[in-house]
């Protein structure tokens, strides 16, 4: 189980990565199209989901900032499972692994959960509230506000997701004094 969800950590951290390379792409177009003095690239004769009736340069800004914030929220929750964030506790390098251990457990408990447990409501209801009155960009952007706003919930159920079975793993290694192979 350990192994399956670190590989499924990597296929989410790579789809990350191609989402910020994309970036690239549409920075590149936006800056074409700002070059040539073009404020729309292509019209559509029937609207298309997320973009609407036509590819412009505010739509490609709001690529931009789609494409950004499901790769940030996306690997929040792998960096995490992979301990690949960052630290900082003076204390930390000095303690033996049970302590640290123990220090991680009871900051997850008394801190991560109950955050993140308090932010997934208001996260769910934020984008609900984009989807069921149809927010649109009133700038000629994206179509469909919502899928922006949906990374958010998505974001934070991962990443509680994650914290929970760190907690459940870390208090049956700090309990038993043992460890667990992939």
């Amino acid at each position: 189980m350990h192994g399956l969800i670190t590989r499924l950590c990597g296929w989410v951290l790579n789809f990350c990565g191609i989402c910020l390379l994309l970036i690239a792409f549409v920075i590149g177009a936006g800056v074409l199209m700002h070059l040539m003095g073009a404020s729309q690239l292509v019209e559509f004769e029937t609207p298309y989901w997320l973009l609407g009736s036509s590819i412009t340069f505010n739509s490609l800004m709001g690529l931009q900032v789609l494409l950004f914030t499901f790769a940030m929220m996306l690997a929040v929750a792998p960096v995490m499972w992979l301990d690949r964030h960052v630290k900082v506790d003076v204390l930390h390098a000095r303690l033996s692994s049970r302590y640290r251990g123990a220090i991680e457990l009871a900051g997850h408990l008394l801190f991560g959960i109950p955050f993140f447990v308090l932010l997934l409501l208001p996260a769910y209801r934020f984008a609900e509230r984009a989807y069921v009155t149809g927010e649109r960009s009133t700038d000629g952007g994206l179509a469909d506000i919502y899928v922006i706003k949906s990374a958010l919930p998505v974001g934070v159920t991962l990443f509680l997701a994650v914290l929970v079975l760190i907690v459940a793993i870390s208090a049956w290694r700090w309990a038993t004094g043992r460890q667990i192979h992939a």
